[in-house]
């Protein structure tokens, strides 16, 4: 399984948001950005969704609790 540095995460997520605009879907701008940098969409989905969990605009567990619970 290929690891993405935080850089290329960023740059991505960045790229997905700048895309959603014009597109009819996020699907489809998460295909269409995945494309181009050479990843899986689903990759790029699931780096979505963290990221949004993480802002508070959709429920779910945050990377800081999950890294804490690893960690414990």
């Amino acid at each position: 399984m290929a690891r993405y540095t935080t850089e290329m995460r960023e740059r991505a997520l960045r790229m997905l948001g700048e895309a959603r605009v014009d597109h009819p879907n996020q699907m489809t701008a998460i295909r269409h950005v995945a494309g181009l940098l050479g990843m899986s969409p689903e990759t790029l989905r699931v780096w979505q969704r963290r990221y949004e969990v993480d802002a508070g605009a959709r429920p779910g567990v945050t990377s800081d609790v999950v890294e804490e619970n690893r960690r414990l």
